[in-house]
């Protein structure tokens, strides 16, 4: 491919996106493509602030939550994501530009604002949606909870998650109240569908 491939996958917390990620990356590499595993909020200065206020319940405004997020997107596209793209890499991310779209617009209300500061953002080629109820989400996380991991907010950034994923995206969709091994192998379908037709 004369271009790279970047693959988000995205879901509500809990719903498995940092094992499918690692195992997609897995799958590429042993099926002949340069596949790198890449995450939001970043390992950079401003990933790592962000980091901080989501573990220690940060009393930090939603609208300063929604530019730290898509400076730190900005930031780590321009320094990592797109030299690796550029070298022909598939970027696998575990979240993207589609997780603000979903969890800022829930948190400020004001879905016209968090586009317009995420406008310069790098837009995945293909989605990958781990479908799961916030419930069952929560449940599997097993820890003390962080700043946007509570049932009730969940349910509004699953309706954002299926209102923006009508919208035109590249979508593998997956049921992920089904055993890993299984999700993984649907998704694995649907991304390989995906890449012969961009690579076609």
């Amino acid at each position: 491919m004369p271009r790279g491939v970047y693959i988000a996958v995205e879901g509500v917390d809990g719903a498995g996106k940092t094992t499918q990620a690692r195992k997609l990356v897995k799958y590429l590499r042993k099926h002949g493509y340069n596949a790198v595993y890449t995450y939001e909020p970043s390992k950079g200065p401003v990933g790592q602030v962000i980091r901080r206020m989501l573990k220690n319940m940060h009393h930090t405004s939603e609208d300063v939550m929604a530019l730290l997020f898509a400076a730190d997107r900005l930031h780590h596209h321009q320094q990592v994501v797109a030299n690796l793209l550029r070298q022909g890499f598939v970027v696998v991310s575990d979240r993207s530009v589609v997780s603000s779209l979903a969890y800022q617009t829930a948190a400020t209300k004001r879905r016209d604002w968090v586009r317009e500061v995420n406008r310069y953002a790098l837009k995945p080629d293909i989605v990958v949606y781990i479908d799961l109820s916030p419930e069952t989400a929560l449940k599997r996380l097993g820890r003390k909870h962080y700043r946007y991991e509570k049932a009730s907010f969940l349910q509004k950034v699953s309706k954002e998650y299926d209102r923006i994923l009508r919208a035109g995206w590249r979508v593998v969709r997956v049921d992920g109240d089904q055993p890993v091994d299984d999700v993984f192998k649907d998704i694995a379908a649907g991304v390989e569908r995906y890449l012969r037709k961009l690579s076609g």
